[in-house]
């Protein structure tokens, strides 16, 4: 590939090769279904579902997989830019799809996150996903593929870094513990329990934002039952009480097991913002809207836009211990 001619714009309106969009015509979650664990050495496919990639980030993402010891590939769509997004949504998801359809991919790894990945969720084909099950991991924007590809195929994902990623030993040993060792990890928090006691249940979780947006749409999960983690970046106080107050009002907290909260990055108000005398703590909201629930609430755990990433199985059991600020899987995600 030309990397001098890395990122081109792109006014492809199709593909030549014809696509159908494919629905679900039930709301209900398949049976849970665990991918092969990546080999080591293994054939790692790189998409870009959201955002495009610069071309110092997809030299990044190439260094992190080879650090990794995986073979990365690639198609030439990877090099697309179209406006806010990497390439088309015909181009995107036909990524996706060939990752999942190519025997020689053990897994998958998408390049960032940004915006997009929820405008390829009509588009997938859910059965080819179940019928070709692959590890596919990435976090904040693609948080939208994991909830969808869990509700309609049954698909565990893996809620960890991006291709491009700031990757540390941390983040490198949770990533290759869980999905190539299939490892039953646990990852701790160093602060107090905002709400103690212990549970059980799935995991289901990612990026606040995108949680809401899925809301009232045929890729949303039932969160009950689960142990329900989140993640932010870039949202004020104010902001992040109406997306937490949203989740309450349309019943999404109802039925969930405990709260495990990741990285809230840059979302506690400022003391140089005009507004900061009438906002309150990131702390004060958890306590004000979680209140009400009755079960555990945990903060401060390695998940989000932080160096520090840990990788959690979407769709797994696990169990919260908030007072001890601990999560443990509980069975191996992959097989």
């Amino acid at each position: 590939m030309n990397r001098r001619n890395f990122i081109y714009n792109s006014a492809i309106a199709g593909l030549s090769t014809p696509f159908v969009s494919i629905r679900s015509q039930t709301n209900q979650t398949p049976s849970l279904i665990k991918p092969p664990a990546i080999p080591k050495n293994g054939t790692v496919q790189l998409i870009t579902p959201g955002s495009a990639l610069s071309r110092s980030a997809f030299e990044k993402m190439l260094e992190n997989i080879e650090q990794l010891g995986f073979r990365a590939k690639y198609s030439d769509n990877i090099k697309v830019r179209s406006g806010f997004l990497s390439g088309t949504d015909m181009q995107r998801v036909q990524d996706l799809h060939d990752a999942f359809r190519d025997d020689s991919v053990d897994g998958i790894i998408c390049g960032r996150g940004g915006y997009g990945s929820g405008r390829l969720l009509p588009l997938i084909d859910f059965d080819l996903i179940r019928n070709n099950p692959k590890v596919l991991v990435g976090f904040s924007d693609i948080t939208a593929l994991l909830i969808g590809i869990y509700q309609k195929s049954g698909l565990v994902g893996f809620h960890g870094p991006v291709g491009a990623s700031g990757y540390n030993d941390f983040t490198m040993d949770y990533l290759i513990d869980t999905v190539v060792k299939g490892k039953k990890v646990k990852v701790k928090s160093d602060e107090d329990a905002i709400f103690g006691g212990e549970c059980e249940g799935k995991l289901i979780g990612g990026n606040l934002s995108l949680l809401v947006s899925q809301i009232g749409t045929p890729y949303d999960v039932d969160y009950t039952g689960h142990i329900l983690f989140i993640e932010e970046i870039g949202e004020s106080t104010y902001r992040v009480d109406r997306m937490l107050t949203q989740l309450l009002n349309a019943g999404k907290l109802d039925g969930v097991k405990g709260v495990a909260l990741g990285y809230f990055t840059n979302c506690d108000a400022k003391k140089d913002d005009p507004y900061f005398e009438f906002s309150i703590s990131l702390d004060e909201v958890f306590k004000e809207r979680f209140g009400s629930l009755g079960v555990p609430v945990a903060k401060g755990f390695p998940i989000g836009h932080e160096a520090h990433n840990a990788t959690l199985p979407v769709g797994i059991n696990a169990s919260l211990d908030a007072d001890k600020g601990e999560i443990k899987i509980l069975e191996s995600s992959v097989l």
